[in-house]
């Protein structure tokens, strides 16, 4: 692979200095990537008369057109978006927007790289036909597919996936599906996402505790994630009236980082299961946690414990495991692939299988495991491993 393919990546899904979180596993890749290829990087950013008057989206004004991260050009042009309806304008004002910016800067590009799918596919179509290029997308969730959504969104992605040049799915599921909808199969290969080991790795738990703050004599089971319905947090909760029962785990106590998501709150709702089932004492909403802290509780606990109904690539699972931290995380996403790739990682159950989890959380909180081994296997799957894969599927 030498440096002198160049690829224009375009994604709706992307961080800015507004939301620096927000899709920051499509920033890790292409920066990543940037090692192999020359990386340009557009994110039309949704706008309407609308948006000053919506609290979720006013920051959105500050969002400057231009902007560097990680040295890479990051262009934020503006696109028509009426939040909630009239999803069929944006395939026309994405598909604008993102012109602009090419007529400004030049179409000088090997690939078109999508990293989301609407409005993402149609644009990469018309500029691969436009400028003759091949375009490629990655499917980084169910949520891609948009079977949630009752409108022109369904069928587009449809429609336009069966014109991708390559698929990369960050899991078997999702190239399942797409084969299914739009027969990429001979066009898909599956990579899941990478991890950053200079940011997560093992440290020793008993130190880890003392920084927290929390408890030496407490079992912990560790929960990231907004506080939404989907990411499962009941079932830990429900399970954990069952496991408290035993005297082995009087003393087991489940922390929750994370506040309240894009797709709703669902914190009344797990509050009253702590109530109900008399969890008081053994349930900790900390709160939202900055991203530099996880490893610190990641290796503090006894277990980390993905218990989502619905995945792509979940970083935390593998921020987790890169610090040596046993999991039980269900089937969902690249999960099944992620807790396969080595041994003695934890245990993997079915979605939204509550008996199941309760069952695995006994196993592995009851096991000894060498947590320090551990990170050091799991150490290779770095972004840098993620974009050699890539790259090697792109022919870079």
């Amino acid at each position: 692979m030498t440096k002198n393919k160049r690829i224009l990546a375009i994604s709706y899904l992307f961080p800015n200095s507004e939301q620096p979180n927000h899709g920051i596993f499509v920033l890790n890749r292409l920066t990543a990537m940037s090692k192999y290829a020359d990386v340009t990087i557009i994110n039309p950013i949704p706008d309407s008369p609308f948006h000053g008057f919506i609290g979720k989206f006013k920051s959105l004004k500050n969002i400057p057109e231009t902007e560097t991260m990680n040295g890479l050009t990051v262009y934020h042009p503006r696109f028509l978006s009426i939040p909630g309806y009239l999803k069929s304008i944006e395939i026309n004002s994405y598909k604008r927007a993102v012109q602009k910016v090419i007529d400004t800067i030049g179409f000088d590009f090997d690939v078109v790289d999508l990293h989301w799918t609407f409005p993402d596919l149609p644009t990469g179509h018309y500029l691969s036909n436009r400028y003759d290029v091949p375009f490629n997308v990655t499917l980084r969730g169910m949520e891609a597919f948009h079977f949630q959504d009752n409108d022109v969104r369904q069928q587009v992605v449809k429609k336009y996936l069966k014109n991708v040049t390559k698929v990369i799915s960050l899991s078997e599921e999702m190239a399942t599906t797409a084969n299914e909808l739009a027969q990429t199969g001979s066009r898909t290969t599956v990579i899941r996402n990478g991890v950053d080991t200079d940011k997560f790795y093992y440290l020793d738990k008993t130190e880890c505790r003392t920084t927290l703050g929390l408890p030496q004599d407490k079992q912990i089971i560790l929960g990231v994630g907004a506080l939404i319905h989907r990411k499962g947090f009941d079932l830990v909760i429900k399970a954990l009236s069952t496991l408290t029962q035993q005297p082995k785990f009087h003393n087991l106590v489940f922390y929750i980082l994370g506040s309240e998501g894009a797709e709703g709150d669902y914190r009344t709702e797990l509050k009253h299961y702590v109530t109900e089932h008399n969890l008081q004492d053994h349930v900790v909403f900390q709160g939202a946690v900055a991203n530099q802290q996880l490893i610190t509780w990641y290796n503090a606990v006894d277990v980390f414990c993905l218990s989502s109904r619905g995945e792509g690539s979940p970083n935390v699972l593998t921020e987790a495991l890169a610090c040596g931290t046993p999991a039980v995380a269900t089937k969902v996403g690249s999960v099944p692939e992620i807790m396969a790739s080595e041994p003695d990682l934890g245990d993997v159950v079915e979605n939204d299988d509550l008996a199941g989890l309760t069952k695995a959380l006994d196993v592995v909180l009851s096991n000894t495991y060498d947590r320090e081994e551990a990170a050091k296997r799991f150490n290779k799957y770095t972004w840098d491993w993620c974009a050699k894969e890539v790259a090697k599927t792109l022919a870079l």
